[in-house]
């Protein structure tokens, strides 16, 4: 787990030297074990590296060259499959021991086509020098981050972070008007556009080509297929996925430093640590978290699981004045917003795990493989309503419900987007501010395009017209690399410990989506199949117990004191001016903090990045203050 940030000039431009000393400065909590830079004798391409030591702590500094010194190889990540690769390139001068490297006789054998046989998480830069070309590769699944922006001269810069661009003295921060309506419908701002203009991230399983002439080439290199050795019957199919996830984890554990597992009482993660407790001569390290305030408590599900398998378990409680001390150190390292709240019991638990381990293994991923969330789910409510005949529902019942309770009316309409494009029902039961919420906060703002509707409708051709199927695979290619992993990425780094996911091994993802409904969720049954693979190694209460998601009390720290900084911090003059919301628009949603406290929190991530990235001078470092200070 590394930063990067590197230059590209195409040929007709004068290249001039770049010091990046500002640049890996605010990224050091990515890699803080090492650091170099390299450039081309003509300066065409420089490039600068933060190393996080987790393989071959000595040896494997990065670039890496080939034994011609033809390519130049940066790669933050981890290629898992590193030992089976390196033994089937014997002949292959390798120059150490780490997973890095074996990417490069892979690249000499396959080209472009080298990505197909990697197994990892991974953001690489590989540069080849005869012809002045560069490839940048996202990982399958968007595990790890990497943004690109072209400059007005026609340079192109990369990097592991937004920030990392600002502090090269290149690149202008400047709002994208576009992103901010995108960011309120989705709750994160979708790939390829970033909140800042002109930069964009590398979406999912893409690579970037680059000419030599500075020519650029978006091209997606994979999405889930059904595996040709598929098993159709529902016992083998859970021996199948079982294998699969046990092979993930079993490679997921190899590392030179100390590896532990986050644990919640959730199936997932439980699940991760029974097998994870196979692969390991030693107990495991486990940890979770508890909330002040919080209506429900997992520790004793994540307890029961530690127990049962010996680990080395670890519980931390967050309370309900932490929010304050840590928003704006959160907004800083997650540089665009989330208005996911996990992000603060994230970090916080990430900083204790920081103090025994480097590598974490995480569960996430599980909900969007075996349907975990109501909203793969028609509600029995719209079932119901959907039965009425449609002039009645579209000519007299949304009409009137309109007038006396538009959220209602709009909640109704949800109902026939089931069936068309589950795409756009899914967005629509997860989108914290639908068209009532703007009206009622003063936002005039275009809708934007709905993210989930082309992937959905992109999957359906690869899933056998499964429409379930299609829906988890809309959500694993927007809410899983936008919300759930950028949320990983940026928590675990800040703290610099590497967060694994080895639900997300693209074979087992692959294998998960491939199953069908009737076996998945059979009588809407959520995560009835991984249950079932889990009856076995999992305590009973565990099994049992009703999906809680990890969610944080909002509500309770807007009545503990944040509301209050809430409204000093997004009624500013220059705040106000920007016609994102009104400030009787606003007092209306903290007037109603149950119902709206999450949105409010929305509003906050918003508002810090645009004065952390935006308004402000650059710091190269996380502030360090409370919300009440910065603000």
């Amino acid at each position: 787990m590394c930063g990067l940030v590197g230059l590209f000039y195409p040929r007709g431009i004068s290249p001039e030297y770049v010091d990046f000393s500002d640049a890996q400065e605010t990224i050091i909590h990515r890699g803080p074990d090492g650091n170099s830079r390299f450039e081309t004798s003509d300066r065409r391409y420089q490039v600068a590296f933060n190393r996080l030591a987790i393989i071959d702590l000595q040896a494997s500094q990065q670039p890496i060259l080939d034994a011609e010194e033809r390519y130049v190889l940066v790669g933050n990540g981890e290629i898992y499959n590193y030992i089976e690769l390196r033994k089937e390139f014997t002949g292959y001068p390798f120059r150490t021991g780490g997973d890095m490297e074996a990417i490069l006789p892979v690249h000499g054998k396959y080209g472009d086509e080298f990505v197909h046989h990697l197994n990892g998480m991974y953001a690489l830069a590989l540069y080849e020098r005869d012809s002045h070309r560069l490839t940048l590769v996202r990982d399958r699944l968007g595990v790890k981050p990497l943004y690109w922006v072209k400059l007005p001269d026609g340079c192109i810069a990369f990097a592991s972070e937004i920030k990392a661009l600002f502090a090269t003295g290149l690149v202008r921060a400047e709002i994208n008007e576009k992103a901010v309506s995108s960011y309120l419908s989705h709750g994160y701002v979708p790939s390829p556009q970033t909140l800042f203009a002109g930069i964009q991230k590398i979406p999912a399983a893409h690579k970037l080509i680059l000419n030599a002439h500075g020519e650029a080439s978006l091209e997606r290199y994979w999405q889930p297929k059904t595996p040709k050795d598929q098993p159709t019957e529902p016992i083998a199919v859970e021996q199948h996925l079982l294998a699969l996830l046990e092979d993930s984890i079993r490679m997921q554990m190899r590392s030179d430093v100390p590896v532990g597992a986050l644990l919640s009482g959730g199936i997932d993660s439980g699940l991760l640590v029974a097998l994870a407790a196979r692969h390991s001569s030693r107990p495991i390290n486990t940890f979770t978290v508890s909330f002040e305030g919080a209506a429900i408590d997992e520790a004793p599900l994540a307890r029961a699981v530690a127990d049962r398998y010996g680990t080395n378990h670890t519980e931390a409680t967050v309370s309900a004045e932490s929010i304050g001390d840590e928003m704006v150190n959160l907004a800083w390292f997650a540089e665009e917003p989330l208005n996911d709240a996990a992000l603060l019991p994230n970090f916080l638990i990430d900083k204790i795990l920081s103090e025994h381990v480097t590598v974490a293994l995480n569960g996430t991923g599980g909900d969007e493989l075996f349907a975990g969330y109501g909203r793969y789910f028609q509600l029995p409510i719209e079932q119901r309503y959907l039965r009425l005949p449609a002039w009645l529902r579209r000519d007299i019942v949304e009409p009137i419900s309109g007038i006396l309770n538009p959220m209602n009316a709009w909640r109704l309409s949800r109902a026939e987007l089931f069936s068309p494009n589950r795409g756009a029902y899914i967005h629509a039961h997860s989108t914290h501010f639908p068209e009532p919420i703007r009206k009622l906060m003063g936002n005039q703002m275009v809708l934007p395009e709905v993210a989930q509707l082309a992937y959905f409708e992109e999957a359906l051709k690869h899933t056998h017209g499964d429409k379930q199927s299609a829906a988890l695979s809309a959500d694993i290619a927007t809410y899983l690399p936008e919300d759930l992993l950028t949320l990983l990425d940026r928590t675990t780094m800040a703290v610099s410990v590497e967060g694994r996911v080895p639900f997300l091994d693209h074979r087992f993802v692959e294998a998960c989506l491939a199953v069908p409904q009737s076996i998945r969720t059979p009588n809407s049954q959520q995560k009835f199949l991984e249950r079932s693979m889990a009856r076995e190694l999992l305590p009973t209460e565990v099994l049992n117990a009703p999906k809680q998601g990890f969610a944080s009390p909002v509500p309770h720290w807007m009545k503990n004191g944040l509301a209050a900084s809430a409204r000093r911090l997004l009624t500013r003059k220059e705040t106000l001016d920007r016609g994102w919301w009104s400030k009787s628009g606003l007092e209306r949603l903290l007037s109603r903090p149950d119902i709206h406290g999450f949105r409010i929190y929305s509003l906050m991530m918003l508002e810090l990045s645009v004065r952390l990235f935006v308004e402000q001078p650059l710091s190269f470092s996380a502030p360090n203050v409370t919300l009440e200070e910065f603000i």
